[in-house]
């Protein structure tokens, strides 16, 4: 820096003007990536806003008065289908057909939320998806759900929906067990339904014992 300071100003503005010639070009490249991948990031926050608003947009028409909720449903799974609002309107729809009786409807409509990328979601979902493949008598399948990993907020839940397809199947001793379990682990919660499931299998022949 010293030797620097004694240079005269031509010197000086020489070695910046060579300085600049080496170096120049990477400066400028490195400004515009950092001002590029600025206006990037701005875009793609943009982009998900819009996104989310869209889909917002389209959720609200979903059963309001008035508006086709068919279509509103079509597009949103169209256009935003990997939303947490496509989801959800998956979960109200399989709810509407299963109260209508329309089984398949429901199961198609579950096996869609529960594919969500929001894990709240899709564990309500594939425990809707498996009282109701309960119901249809699908049992195997339900089986097979429930093995999916879950939150261990519904350990109860999961063991208890077991043993209903245990006594489904006349696999009564196991059936009994599974509502066991899923009492110890209910935490008081639901445990009259629980008991009461345990006690109505009653002197049933322990199949599969």
């Amino acid at each position: 820096m010293a030797d620097f300071d004694l240079k005269s100003d031509d010197e000086k503005a020489e070695e910046l003007k060579n300085w600049w010639k080496e170096n120049g070009t990477s400066v400028i490249a490195g400004v515009a990536l950092t001002i590029g991948g600025m206006f990037g990031w701005q875009q793609w926050q943009q982009h998900k806003l819009d996104q989310a608003e869209g889909a917002s947009k389209l959720y609200s028409q979903i059963g309001k008065e008035g508006a086709d909720s068919d279509a509103a449903l079509k597009q949103l799974n169209s256009d935003y289908g990997s939303s947490s609002y496509a989801s959800l309107a998956a979960l109200n729809a399989a709810k509407t057909n299963c109260e209508a009786g329309k089984t398949d409807e429901c199961i198609a409509q579950l096996k869609t939320a529960s594919n969500s990328s929001q894990d709240s979601i899709a564990s309500i979902a594939k425990i809707r998806l498996a009282r109701t493949l309960i119901s249809a008598g699908k049992l195997d399948e339900a089986q097979t759900l429930l093995t999916a990993k879950m939150p261990t907020a519904y350990s109860s839940l999961i063991t208890e929906l077991t043993g209903d397809i245990h006594f489904a199947k006349k696999e009564f001793a196991k059936a009994r067990d599974a509502y066991d379990k899923a009492i110890l682990s209910s935490g008081g919660q639901n445990i009259d339904v629980l008991k009461m499931k345990r006690d109505d299998l009653g002197s049933q022949t322990k199949a599969g014992a």
